[in-house]
């Protein structure tokens, strides 16, 4: 993969950067957000790493011109991911919560990769998420960790609910913004799972 990784300490560029490029990537770092929109011109990256402190330029404005561009990105934060973040129009693919293991980031961008180039669909009632384009309905867009969580609530697989609370909350909000009948609800014995309302 061809990776950006925007970030204001340098210390942290050099550590990501060498720890990528072990698996073959090739990886540009940049410490400032006109550093970045310069990269971004003419060059085609596979995904961006872009801490939200960036200087320069508020990381939601290059964040929308990655989305403009379908470049991949994941935010790294200072504080947890919360429902208005996830509600807002323009998204990053993944947040990111300091501090966190690089295996964490690494296994975060393969899983992105591979859902940007997919052409996997998953359907459910009256619900449908394009994991190509991170779109759900074909008009909210939706992070990985969103279609993740759908994903394994479908395959009733276990949930840890301290970290998928807060995308289960969006999801919800997502599906009545669209005026779909489909809910997250939590069933005695069962866990959660999709319903029909």
């Amino acid at each position: 993969m061809n990776i950006l990784i925007a970030d204001p300490d340098r210390d942290f560029l050099m550590s990501f950067k060498n720890l990528l490029e072990l698996s073959d990537n090739t990886v540009q770092t940049v410490f400032d957000g006109t550093q970045v929109i310069s990269k971004l011109t003419g060059k085609k990256f596979d995904s961006v790493i872009l801490n939200e402190n960036i200087p320069r330029i508020n990381y939601k404005d290059i964040l929308k011109i990655l989305n403009e561009n379908n470049i991949p990105v994941i935010v790294i934060l200072e504080k947890r991911v919360n429902s208005g973040m996830l509600s807002e129009k323009i998204i990053a693919n993944s947040y990111i919560k300091l501090p966190f293991m690089p295996n964490e980031l690494s296994s975060r961008l393969d899983d992105i990769y591979k859902k940007c180039h997919s052409d996997e669909v998953f359907r459910y009632s009256d619900i449908e998420i394009d994991e190509k384009n991170f779109s759900l309905c074909n008009e909210i867009r939706v992070t990985n960790e969103e279609i993740n969580t759908i994903k394994a609530i479908s395959s009733k697989s276990e949930l840890d609910i301290k970290h998928s609370g807060v995308y289960i909350n969006s999801l919800n909000n997502k599906f009545k913004k669209l005026n779909k009948k489909l809910r997250i609800k939590y069933l005695i014995n069962e866990g959660y799972r999709l319903v029909d309302e």
